[in-house]
């Protein structure tokens, strides 16, 4: 089981204290969709070369992850955003590696988090969402 880091956890406090579990359940669903799909759409953009739009999914991913108390993989958002300014092609990869990574640990936190949050189930698993047949 995953355990929500102690510097999220202030951030965690907060945002329950002005919208209650349900909101900060929903808030986690929310973000791990958009981070879900920014997340695939920023190696997709590291194998075309395509550096700016790298820098561009990693500075939306990082304002969300923060609010949220995914500081390091906030963190990580802000290194590959500044190496795909300086097109930095190397660090831009090597950072992608590091964000995907710090996000599955984020991720699992706000699974377990938002279940535990939620006093009913939530509509769907905390995942990232499958095609329609």
């Amino acid at each position: 089981m995953s355990q929500i880091p102690d510097d999220a956890k202030p951030a965690l406090e907060l945002l329950r204290s002005v919208g209650g579990d349900e909101m900060l359940a929903l808030m986690f669903q929310t973000f791990v969709q958009f981070a879900d799909e920014r997340t695939r759409a920023m190696a997709d953009d590291v194998t075309a070369g395509r550096l700016r739009e790298v820098a561009a999914g990693a500075h939306a991913l990082k304002a969300s992850a923060r609010q949220l108390g995914a500081l390091a993989l906030g963190d990580a958002c802000q290194l590959v955003e500044e190496a795909g300014k300086a097109e930095n092609a190397a660090a831009v990869a090597d950072g992608v590696l590091v964000v995907q990574d710090r996000y599955r640990v984020a991720r699992d936190w706000m699974n377990v988090s938002a279940t535990a949050s939620s006093p009913a189930p939530l509509q769907a698993p905390l995942q990232a969402p499958s095609p329609e047949p």
